[in-house]
C-alpha cells in the first residue's frame, strides 16, 4: 500500500515538475526571442502598404495590407486564423439582414375598416375625457403657478449675493492650482538629483528607441514639383536625415517632372526582455524624482 502510494507521489511530483519547467520554458521564449516586423511600402498615386509582425518564426503572425481596401489576419500555429476584418464585415452584414427583414403580411379590406372605425371611437372617448379633465385642473394649476413664481423670485434674490462669492472663490483656486503645477514642474525640472535621474531616463528611452528602429531601409523617394525651386528645398530637408539611411535608401529629385513615387522595404526587431528591462528601470527611477516640499 506504501508503494502505491509513494508511486502515486512520484508520478504527481513528475507532472508538477514538467508544467514548471515547461512554464518557465514559455516565459524565457517570450522575454528572449525576438519579435520581429517587416514592412513595405509603395506609392505612385494608389498607395500600396504591406506590414507583417510575427513571433517564434511566424507561430504567431500579423498581416497588415492595404491596396484597395484594409486587410489585417492574425495567425496563430501557422495554420488557425485569430483575427480577420473580414469576418466582423460579414457578421454585421448578415445583423443588418435579419434586422432589416420585413415579413409581409396580408390584410382583408373589412378587417382594416372595423380596425379603424374602432380606433375613431376609442380616440373620440379619450379626447372627451381630456377635455372636461383639463377644465376642472385649468384653475388649480393657475394658482399653483402664481404660487411658484412667488416662491421663485424670493429664492433668486436670496442666492445672488453668496453666489459672487463661490465663483471668486473658484476662480482662486483654479488660479492656485495652476501656480502649485508650475511650480512643481519648475522644481522637478531644475532640482539637482531630478537632473541627473531625467537625463539617466532620457538615455534609456533613446536607447529603447534605437533598439525598435528598422535596422535597414532599402528603396528609393522620387519627387518633383511645378516650381523648381520648391524640389531644393524639399531635398534640403530631406538631407538632413541621410546620416540614417545612406547609401541603401535613395533620394532622387526630378527638377522638371511633377512626380511623386516611393518605394520603401524595412525591418527590425524588439526584443520583450529588453522593453522591461527599460520599463524597470523607468518605474525605479520614477520612485527617485524628488517633489517640491510644501
Amino acid at each position: 500500500m506504501i508503494g502505491v502510494l509513494l508511486a502515486a507521489l512520484k508520478i504527481i511530483g513528475i507532472v508538477i515538475l514538467a508544467i514548471i519547467a515547461l512554464a518557465l520554458l514559455i516565459i524565457l521564449m517570450v522575454l528572449f526571442i525576438p519579435v520581429r516586423y517587416r514592412g513595405k511600402i509603395y506609392f505612385k498615386e494608389v498607395p500600396d502598404i504591406a506590414l507583417s509582425v510575427t513571433w517564434f518564426f511566424k507561430f504567431l503572425s500579423l498581416n497588415i495590407t492595404y491596396k484597395d481596401g484594409l486587410d489585417i489576419i492574425g495567425k496563430l500555429g501557422w495554420i488557425f486564423k485569430l483575427y480577420s476584418n473580414h469576418d466582423d464585415e460579414e457578421e454585421t452584414d448578415s445583423i443588418e439582414g435579419i434586422e432589416n427583414y420585413e415579413p409581409e403580411v396580408e390584410e382583408n379590406p373589412d378587417r382594416v375598416n372595423e380596425n379603424k372605425k374602432e380606433n375613431i371611437t376609442v380616440e373620440n372617448n379619450k379626447k372627451a375625457g381630456v377635455i372636461s379633465g383639463k377644465q376642472e385642473n385649468s384653475e388649480a394649476d393657475n394658482k399653483i403657478k402664481e404660487l411658484d413664481k412667488q416662491e421663485k423670485k424670493q429664492s433668486k434674490k436670496k442666492k445672488n449675493k453668496p453666489k459672487k462669492k463661490k465663483s471668486s472663490a473658484k476662480k482662486e483656486s483654479k488660479l492656485d492650482k495652476l501656480i502649485n503645477k508650475a511650480k512643481d514642474i519648475h522644481y522637478l525640472l531644475t532640482e539637482e538629483e531630478n537632473k541627473k535621474t531625467l537625463l539617466l531616463m532620457l538615455e534609456k528611452t533613446k536607447n529603447l528607441l534605437v533598439h525598435i528602429l528598422p535596422k535597414r531601409i532599402v528603396g528609393f523617394f522620387k519627387f518633383g514639383f511645378d516650381d523648381p525651386s520648391t524640389t531644393g528645398q524639399v531635398l534640403e530637408a530631406v538631407a538632413i536625415f541621410y546620416p540614417l539611411y545612406k547609401d541603401d535608401f535613395k533620394i532622387v529629385p526630378m527638377f522638371y517632372d511633377e512626380i511623386i513615387e516611393v518605394d520603401i522595404s524595412f525591418k527590425g526587431r524588439l526584443r520583450v526582455f529588453y522593453a522591461a528591462y527599460i520599463a524597470l528601470i523607468f518605474w525605479l527611477n520614477k520612485k527617485k524624482l524628488r517633489k517640491r516640499p510644501e
